[in-house]
């Protein structure tokens, strides 16, 4: 994974000129508590300025970061160098750093992603309290337990056998004992009433910041000359106070800014700031959103997107998210699962509702809390191994217990017996706590629930019988991570961590890059300055930024930082920030003449001036290894068609729909021996070929009684597809570009399958198309799907 590979540089481009973006990626886990602004502060440059995090920072992003990036970014997983940055990082940091540019101090773009960014009035939360216990105290106590789980200490909550007597003995001697006792008796009665009360508001607060933002996706047309400002959030409710005080800390602390998009999801957020600057150059943002929290329906888990374009020709996504946490196999799983699940509900433009966001973006980054932990190697143990452990450690507990006469009577046993039981007891349910009935099932978990059963795990795998005093719930684990923090072996660290396993083995979020964390561990931390770790979780990579580029756009984006905010103190977690310099696309400028032309012949005449479009023949098109997606009932197997998409849509997009291919029935390897035949039809378009022009290859399964089920898409860089064709040029059109294709099928982050296919690309008059054509096989042009096509997917017969 650590490879170091010697590469050429190039000088590093004028990042601080207006063919480059500046793009602020923050993340955090904002800990449920209301941030101060000093530690917002500590979070966010003070109205996004670059060089003061750049000059302070005690991490830089220098080429060894590069070097041992993670995902195609990296340099040692790209030794052909063809996908990965060659510029000198050290000259780009040095370049931001000592510029003078106006637009070079300030980012262009500002993202905030938050998770558990929910929080109440502290103030207001006091007094509650301060009532609640004042309530307590006259009512002779209640339950004895307050708001958030703090137990009065007043006396009178939990009085002794002797203050009974004593009151007992007064209320005797007076001559209105009976009045007092009907007073006490309603003063109870209307303190258990208030706890109820306060109680039952309380959960309903909590589900009410969860429910927040629960709405249908919401999209923002910002015409790109308007200056209206649109902020609306998706939705806002009476719980209001926390979204009060981040709109003006945000407001504070970043006045030079515009609020192009501001989203509410439950406990996730997620604000995109404009530079006023470029404000006017945002277009088209979607806004979209998915819970993977309880039963997929509850927003304390889940993630927001939010897609945006920038002067009609660069397309970006942001992605905040909060995956599921603790440490252990299946929580890995899913959190990969949950990255899935996220990028195929948050669909954003409607226009390609079946690419996710990752597919249809130029540039997406993507942010949050997502849970990965530090994993070294000696604890990987098998989890049907953990869970044997743990039967055979109760079951001894409980000979013990009986040979002790644990099945005596708690009250005929002395302190020390009594002591002696809990301890076994604690020890049981830390280590497995389901009684006997978990000894014939090694799968149950019964009585163990997320942190407690991963605390057992890792406690069997170190070898223990449960904790010994004094030692983290988590052992020598805890130990050995501390240990690596505090000799800052980052590598060591960073070779432990799940992301980077994830990633490497294509099990989440392919395609992407993220840099190696070279700085403490930002969870699980004391709320304070500095790293105070908790000994109960083992320090760990949580929060996190990553980016994606598509097709041959990788070199566009340069990484110039990426730090932990240590000074953050009203969280358990650490937030980080991460700085990218994204080059723009550029605009070709709209005139007839990028696509009418007079032809040259070859005896040195000219014509009379026609038109010349992009032809593209799609041929010796299969797949492999696709998924199953029909019911096992009708076979089991699939029955894939290619659907032909265009970015911009104008290129193929006609009468409503998209060029497509034949069907090939029940398979998982089809191939195609048609070719198809696709024109670029220019008419319509302002801006010609951009530099971010897509060709998506999209395989659907075919369903005849339901919707079609998208299995996935390869996406092509059009300018790549006719780079050695001349465009602009006057000369004969004979010119053919040969590319051939085998990429994997991606969805939602995860691989489904390879295509292969041959692409010839020309640049030709119509009446050149026949001989372009000549040659290839049982031509056809793409259409909408024919009646028999239809009857054929869904028959498994040949209708001619």
């Amino acid at each position: 994974q650590y490879i170091t590979t010697i590469s050429i540089m190039t000088p590093a481009p004028d990042i601080s000129g207006y063919d480059y973006l500046t793009v602020l990626v923050c993340s955090a886990n904002v800990g449920n508590a209301e941030p101060t602004p000093t530690s917002f502060a500590a979070w966010v440059p003070h109205d996004g300025q670059i060089q003061d995090p750049l000059q302070n920072t005690r991490y830089p992003v220098g080429q060894e970061e590069i070097n041992l990036s993670v995902g195609p970014y990296s340099t040692a997983n790209n030794n052909n160098n063809t996908n990965s940055s060659n510029v000198n990082q050290d000259e780009v940091v040095e370049t931001l750093k000592s510029t003078t540019s106006k637009k070079g101090k300030q980012f262009d773009i500002i993202v905030l992603g938050m998770q558990e960014a929910a929080f109440v009035n502290k103030q207001q939360k006091a007094k509650e309290k301060e009532l609640a216990m004042d309530t307590s105290v006259d009512s002779g106590g209640g339950d004895g337990v307050l708001e958030d789980g703090i137990t009065p200490t007043t006396s009178s909550s939990h009085p002794s056998s002797s203050q009974h007597t004593n009151t007992s003995e007064q209320c005797a001697a007076s001559p209105n004992n009976n009045n007092t006792n009907n007073n006490n008796n309603n003063k109870k009665d209307k303190g258990k009433v208030f706890n109820h009360l306060k109680k039952g508001a309380k959960k309903a607060a909590t589900v009410g910041m969860v429910m927040r933002g629960i709405s249908a996706n919401q999209t923002y047309k910002r015409d790109a000359t308007s200056t209206t400002n649109l902020t609306k959030p998706l939705t806002e409710n009476v719980l209001s106070y926390d979204n009060n005080k981040l709109n003006n800390l945000i407001k504070t602390q970043c006045p030079s800014y515009e609020m192009v998009a501001k989203t509410l999801r439950g406990e996730m957020r997620l604000f995109i700031l404009a530079h006023q600057s470029i404000a006017e150059d945002v277009s088209d943002v979607y806004v979209g959103a998915e819970n993977t929290g309880i039963g997929s329906i509850m927003a304390n888990k889940g993630g927001i997107i939010v897609t945006l374009t920038l002067r009609n020709m660069t397309r970006l996504s942001f992605m905040t998210c909060h995956l599921e946490a603790h440490e252990g196999i299946s929580h890995y799983t899913n959190r990969n699962k949950n990255l899935a699940e996220i990028l195929g509900g948050a669909k954003t433009d409607p226009m390609y509702n079946m690419q996710d966001a990752t597919i249809i973006s130029h540039h997406m980054f993507l942010c949050g809390d997502l849970n990965y932990r530090i994993k070294f190697s000696e604890y990987e143990v098998k989890k049907e191994d953990r869970m044997k452990k743990m039967i055979g450690n109760n079951v001894k507990k409980m000979m013990r217990m009986s040979m002790k006469g644990g099945m005596l009577k708690r009250e005929e046993r002395s302190g020390d017996e009594k002591v002696a039981e809990e301890v076994e007891v604690n020890n049981m349910n830390e280590m497995g706590g389901g009684g006997v009935g978990d000894v014939d099932s090694p799968t149950k978990t019964t009585g163990l629930g997320g942190d407690e059963q991963q605390q057992a795990e890792v406690a069997v795998v170190g070898g223990g019988g449960g904790e010994k005093k004094d030692e983290p719930a988590n052992g020598s684990h805890f130990d050995q991570a501390k240990a690596l923090v505090e000799a800052e072996d980052w590598k060591a660290l960073n070779s432990g961590d799940e992301l980077a396993v994830a990633l490497n083995q294509k099990e989440c979020l392919v395609g992407f890059s993220t840099l190696p964390c070279h700085w403490p561990p930002t969870f699980k931390v004391a709320r304070g300055e500095g790293y105070q770790y908790n000994e109960k979780r083992t320090p760990s990579y949580t929060d996190r930024i990553l980016w994606k580029s598509a097709e041959g756009m990788a070199n566009n984006v340069i990484p110039f930082l990426y730090e932990p905010c240590p000074d953050f103190i009203t969280s358990d977690h650490k937030p980080i920030r991460g700085a990218f310099a994204v080059k723009l696309n550029k605009s070709r400028p709209s005139s007839k003449q990028d696509h009418f032309h007079s032809l040259v012949t070859h005896n040195g005449t000219e014509s009379e001036p026609v038109e010349r479009q992009i032809q593209i023949l799609v041929s010796d098109m299969k797949c492999t290894n696709l998924p199953i997606m029909d019911n096992e009932l009708i076979g089991g197997l699939s029955d894939p068609y290619v659907k032909f998409v265009s970015s911009p849509k104008e290129l193929l997009y006609s009468n409503s729909s998209w060029p497509k291919s034949s069907t090939i029935n029940k398979s998982l390897n089809p191939v195609w021996k048609e070719s198809y035949h696709l024109t670029l039809d220019w008419k319509g378009m302002k801006n010609g070929l951009a530099e971010g022009a897509m060709l998506m290859l999209t395989v659907v399964d075919y369903d005849a009684t339901s919707a079609n089920d998208v299995i996935g898409t390869v996406a092509l860089n059009l300018n790549e597809l006719v780079s050695e064709l001349d465009l602009g040029g006057r000369g004969p059109s004979d010119k053919v570009q040969e590319t051939y294709i085998s990429k994997p099928i991606l969805r939602n982050g995860q691989e489904y399958g390879m295509l292969e296919c041959k692409l010839k690309t020309a640049f030709l008059a119509p009446k050149e198309i026949k001989s372009f054509l000549l040659g290839a096989k049982y031509v056809k042009t793409a259409t909408k799907m024919s009646w028999k096509s239809k009857m054929n997917a869904f028959t498994g017969l040949s209708i001619r």
